[in-house]
């Protein structure tokens, strides 16, 4: 894969990692300790092309990059706005543009209830999600759970799937 110079500039705040692979929330602080934060420039230029309802109060953090061998990249951040803190997963073409984006782990509070899930992406670039809901002062109900199965295709679209 040859990269632009647009992705290799976004890359400077991914670094890549080797799969298999979890993201939750436990590694946020690694990320935020061991990546440099997005300058201004690329939240004002790079960010605003992924992400169309942004404000002043949103906070972004570079994760990292997947090993992605197609002609895109392939790279999480952490979106954290109002009671609401997603790892976004974005497969970015050439001129830097989303070809498609997609929440892959967070946590969401919606009134009292309390929604976290967390993500596996094995090495096929397959990616496992478990969601669990609970009420902020109950002990977690695991029916309350749902898995949801998502891979990355080679043209960069993120599609759910029916993995057995």
């Amino acid at each position: 894969m040859t990269l632009s110079g647009i992705q290799e500039d976004i890359l400077k705040f991914f670094p890549e990692v080797e799969l298999p692979l979890l993201i939750s929330e436990d590694q946020l602080s690694d990320f935020e300790s061991n990546n440099d934060p997005f300058p201004k420039k690329f939240l004002d230029e790079i960010m605003s092309l992924w992400e169309n309802q942004s404000d002043e109060f949103t906070e972004y953090i570079p994760c990292i990059s997947l090993p992605v061998k197609n002609d895109f990249i392939s790279v999480i951040y952490w979106k954290g706005s109002l009671l609401k803190y997603d790892f976004m997963l974005a497969n970015i073409d050439k001129q830097g543009h989303a070809i498609s984006r997609k929440s892959i782990a967070g946590t969401h509070v919606v009134g009292e209830s309390i929604l976290r899930s967390v993500a596996y992406i094995d090495t096929d670039l397959n990616i496992t999600i478990m969601k669990g809901q609970g009420q902020a002062d109950a002990l977690y109900d695991s029916s309350m759970s749902e898995k949801i199965e998502l891979e990355i295709l080679s043209n960069g679209e993120i599609v759910r799937s029916e993995i057995l």
